[in-house]
């Protein structure tokens, strides 16, 4: 049974980490935190029941997970990974500095080098996200990722993870940069994932152009992938049940008949359009194209076999 403390640190990396990977099934999700699929239903259904106060309906966390894949409409305000503040990281560093001088143990004292070198970087991460930018020039590692488009080359980078709080290293294909919000964001190809992966450029820590020219990789393997010249039009229709997801996807509308409730879309990540549509099920109506409509049936009737 879980531990109090334990629980809550959960339940408060449960909405970012949703935000994240809207869509997602309860399997899935119980996998990445390491609990049961009953723990999780537990937390969703605890969180359903939370929110600021006067919790009226318009306070209440709304989230959508009736049908095994979860979504989050309204977070209120838990829709940021729990992170320290610079202040409380340089005081774990400052101690840390003072605990390697009292261990003997070579393996304890290097395990305490690692855990301050990576709250060093979180320290450097916190300061490059408080920039507010003017334009794309400001953004960091932007001239390297810029290169590396024109080139058509491949970039070695570490990047930090805030969900999982972890720092990964990977090997991806630039292809366009897009801004979300007050967000800039990258779109790649992940050798590592084998599938269109989005990035946050201001948790980007390092960026270094690799040799891999583009035509290194399979091209064939997904229809939406590599250039933005191979974006897919996705059209729909939807009711007012799914008005919440028009509102998610209103910068990629290309098109939409709000009498008829007909949208198209224009996507290059078929996995996250996917996760999405499947998140409002029975509220989103494939019409076109027809290969996508077929995987999505595909997808829900894989994901109800579990249950």
């Amino acid at each position: 049974m879980d531990k109090p403390l334990a629980r809550t640190a959960r339940l408060l990396d449960l909405i970012p980490f949703i935000l994240s990977h809207q869509g997602i099934t309860i399997v899935d999700l119980a996998k990445e935190f390491g609990v049961t699929e009953k723990e999780i239903l537990a937390d969703l259904n605890l969180i359903f029941m939370c929110g600021l106060p006067q919790y009226t309906a318009l306070e209440l966390i709304d989230l959508s997970f009736e049908h095994g894949f979860v979504t989050v409409r309204e977070p209120q305000n838990l829709d940021k990974p729990r992170k320290l503040s610079s202040e409380e990281l340089s005081i774990l560093i400052m101690g840390l500095d003072v605990v390697q001088t009292q261990i003997i143990d070579p393996v304890k004292q290097q395990i305490a080098k690692n855990l301050q070198t990576r709250l060093k970087l979180l320290i450097e991460s916190a300061a490059a996200n408080s920039i507010l930018y003017a334009d794309d020039r400001h953004l960091p590692h932007i001239d390297c990722i810029n290169r590396a488009m024109q080139s058509r080359t491949a970039l070695n980078i570490s990047y930090l993870n805030t969900s999982k709080d972890e720092i990964t290293k990977r090997k991806v294909l630039p292809i366009e940069v897009f801004q979300q919000g007050d967000e800039f964001l990258l779109l790649t190809w992940c050798f590592l994932s084998k599938a269109n992966r989005t990035f946050a450029i201001a948790r980007i820590l390092s960026c270094d152009q690799a040799s891999d020219a583009l035509a290194d990789v399979n091209s064939d393997t997904d229809p939406m992938l590599l250039t933005p010249e191979r974006r897919v039009t996705i059209k729909f229709q939807y009711d007012r049940s799914a008005l919440s997801f028009i509102e998610n996807v209103q910068d990629r509308v290309i098109e939409i008949d709000q009498t008829e409730m007909i949208a198209s879309v224009e996507v290059w990540d078929s996995e996250w359009i996917l996760r999405n549509v499947l998140a409002n099920a029975g509220h989103i109506k494939i019409l076109a194209p027809v290969q996508f409509a077929h995987e999505v049936a595909a997808r829900a009737k894989i994901a109800l076999s579990n249950y």
